[in-house]
């Protein structure tokens, strides 16, 4: 089966206790906390797949420009979780800084707000535009074409319902 290919039998040799043989992704792995109340398990979910994505990790490194927004600045906040993903010897990081700067910058669509559940694929989707108007603001969202911003050029962010 798929599973005997994948996955060893954990330490010990414990039954139903599972690791992957093999990991090709070159990021350490290191969990998000979400405490009682916090409510950013969406947040957390889409940090995590970004995170994962070596293209998008490696080409997020590389920038190190951007429009600045202070103490709301998503890509403040992302450079920051991604250098504790990088050098951090904890297990198990906080995402308050990015959680903290999502809900100062949609605070008037009371979007993404602190305590409060959102969608996951909604804060993808809008870290990326706001991703893109860090770094390609004078490009409009919908036909971006500047080469260093990685929300298109990675993305290509055109979606169709």
């Amino acid at each position: 089966s798929w599973k005997r290919n994948y996955f060893s039998v954990g330490q010990g040799g414990v039954q139903g206790m599972f690791t992957p043989r093999n990991t090709t992704s070159i990021a350490p792995s290191k969990g998000l906390s979400n405490e009682p109340g916090q409510n950013s398990c969406f947040l957390n979910s889409a940090l995590q797949v970004l995170w994962h994505l070596d293209i998008f990790r490696r080409s997020f490194r590389q920038l190190t420009t951007h429009k600045c927004m202070g103490d709301s600045c998503i890509f403040c906040a992302l450079k920051g979780i991604f250098n504790q993903f990088q050098c951090s010897n904890d297990k198990v990081l906080p995402s308050d800084a990015l959680r903290s700067a999502l809900a100062k910058t949609f605070q008037d669509e009371q979007r993404f707000q602190l305590g409060i559940m959102d969608d996951a694929a909604e804060c993808f989707e809008n870290l990326l535009m706001r991703i893109h108007f860090h770094i390609a603001d004078e490009s409009k969202e919908d036909i971006c074409t500047a080469p260093h911003c990685i929300s298109h050029q990675k993305f290509a962010m055109t979606l169709f319902e």
